[in-house]
């Protein structure tokens, strides 16, 4: 069998807890669609937004990797805890050190001269925290269960934000982030697809790190394995769309990336689904809570149904009860959903290791 062939059968078993059989039976087009998916062959000639991002095609591929799977004949094996599914809660960490109270003086004055009740209510948000002392940009207290916090090291692009405010905050959010019990990771730089090596370089600086995102989810999928492999990192969790909710690569499960200069299998990509972002924001969706809720539920849904293993990315300040317009009780809301449909959450990492532990 030759290695790509190889290759999508594994993740096929993998998708279903069973160790590699080599005389398991799939037909030859079925693996060959299983290896486009998850290689994203089809989006080579996929038109690009302005961040050089590809654009969700008109008809997403959804579960297609995990109805194939379902259609091998052979029972599923269950989570060790017995639970349905997994949701990886992960957060970028974009800003830090944005608050103050010349902050807070700035968005109040801005209000009342352009009459703006959006700046008035950001410039008293901004006052309470800065007498409380706190940044509104992390309210890290806010922010529910273990998830994983992704950090930016590099900022040499104007869209990875405010160098001269994050990096002095940098150090005291880490060890913050540490000893809330939460798992760090990478948020590699906006242009950090651009260079071999770069990935590496970023994730450097903090210890012991096991996974990264790319801001702005600029990743490079034809390269990701390489780059892993060059960091030493476990795994990657930057295939999703920003414009839209849904499964990028055809899958609800964690996979291997395909290594393109070793013809094997390399780090583990684990897929997220969900943005509030995506929801939120008027270049997106442009939701509010209620509707969002309905979105994000019908994102889970077919994670749910075939027991898939994802990450959902939820932004620091869509915490925040004064700034996030709803979206800190729609995560709270999305949480007791997945608890009361079988879910279990926990940060990428642990999302992982029980995946790996099926197969075991």
């Amino acid at each position: 069998m030759e290695p790509e062939r190889r290759y999508s059968l594994d993740a096929l078993l993998d998708a279903l807890g069973l160790p590699f059989d080599e005389s398991v039976r799939v037909d030859d087009a079925l693996l060959d669609e299983v290896f486009s998916l998850l290689t994203l062959a089809h989006e080579l000639d996929a038109e690009l937004d302005e961040h050089g991002r590809p654009l969700p095609p008109a008809e997403p591929p959804g579960p297609r990797v995990a109805e194939i799977a379902a259609g091998l004949g052979l029972e599923r094996r269950g989570y060790p805890g017995g639970e349905r599914f997994l949701v990886a809660l992960t957060h970028d960490v974009d800003l830090l050190g944005v608050g103050g109270f010349p902050a807070s003086l700035r968005r109040l004055a801005a209000g009342v001269v352009r009459r703006s009740a959006e700046r008035l209510r950001e410039g008293w948000a901004f006052l309470f925290d800065a007498l409380a002392r706190r940044d509104p940009a992390f309210p890290l207290e806010r922010m529910g269960p273990p998830s994983t916090c992704f950090f930016l090291t590099r900022q040499d692009d104007p869209h990875d934000g405010y160098p001269k405010r994050y990096r002095p905050a940098l150090p005291a959010a880490l060890a913050r982030t540490a000893a809330d019990g939460r798992e760090l990771g990478l948020h590699a730089s906006y242009r950090a697809r651009e260079r071999a090596g770069q990935i590496a370089e970023e994730a450097r600086p903090l210890a012991d790190v096991q996974g990264l995102r790319h801001h702005y989810l600029r990743s490079d999928p034809e390269r990701l394995a390489v780059e892993l492999r060059a960091a030493g990192l476990r795994y990657d969790s930057s295939i999703g769309w920003a414009s839209q909710p849904g499964l990028r690569a055809g899958t609800p499960y964690p996979y291997r990336l395909w290594d393109a200069e070793r013809r094997e299998p390399g780090a583990w990509e684990l897929p997220f689904v969900l943005m509030d972002a995506t929801l939120s924001e008027e270049r997106y969706l442009g939701l509010d809570a209620a509707r969002a809720y309905e979105v994000a539920v019908a994102a889970l849904e077919p994670v749910a149904e075939h027991g898939g293993a994802v990450a959902i990315l939820w932004h620091p300040p869509s915490h925040h009860p004064r700034l996030s317009r709803g979206y800190d009780r729609l995560y709270g809301r999305l949480l007791s959903w997945i608890d009361e449909q079988g879910g279990r959450t926990g940060t990428a990492a642990e999302v992982l290791d029980r995946w790996e532990a099926r197969r075991r």
